[in-house]
């Protein structure tokens, strides 16, 4: 989830590595001199991730850090571009009330990374209430914007 955090920020430069994409599998030596099975398998959806970076990571954002276990980070998208709700919990199952604007009244969101199968529509003054799973993370996005 530390990777997903990084690559949703605006600030930086997101880094990727290797073994995140692929996973890695390697013996080493630890500094007690014993020898160690390093496994380290490959993030699932982190190619799916990149993708919604490039697409939705657009215009100003918002970070909701009201709760240790669950974050989100708010992407308001742009007159030209389509933003995303981006929910990461290191815990169990959450879900934040978000207010994104009278402009996004009645609008359905969906999973871009279909973590969730369910459907999130705002109401008449644009507030929702977008959920995640426990140890995982979504970005929602607006329906027409797919």
């Amino acid at each position: 989830l530390a990777y997903a955090l990084i690559l949703m920020r605006e600030q930086g430069v997101p880094s990727v590595f290797y073994a995140d994409l692929y996973g890695v599998e390697y013996r080493d030596t630890g500094d007690d001199g014993q020898d160690y099975d390093i496994v380290m398998p490959k993030i699932d959806c982190l190619p799916k991730l990149i993708e919604a970076r490039k697409r939705f990571a657009n215009g100003a954002q918002t970070d909701i850090f009201d709760d240790p276990h669950c974050v989100a980070i708010v992407r308001h998208g742009t007159d030209d571009a389509a933003g995303s709700v981006t929910l990461l919990s290191n815990s169990e199952e959450a879900a934040k009330d978000i207010e994104l604007g009278e402009a996004h009244a009645g609008v359905t969101f969906r999973d871009y990374l279909g973590h969730r199968e369910e459907t999130v529509t705002a109401d008449a003054q644009g507030k929702a209430r977008f959920p995640v799973n426990g140890g995982s993370v979504s970005v929602w996005v607006r329906e027409d914007s797919l």
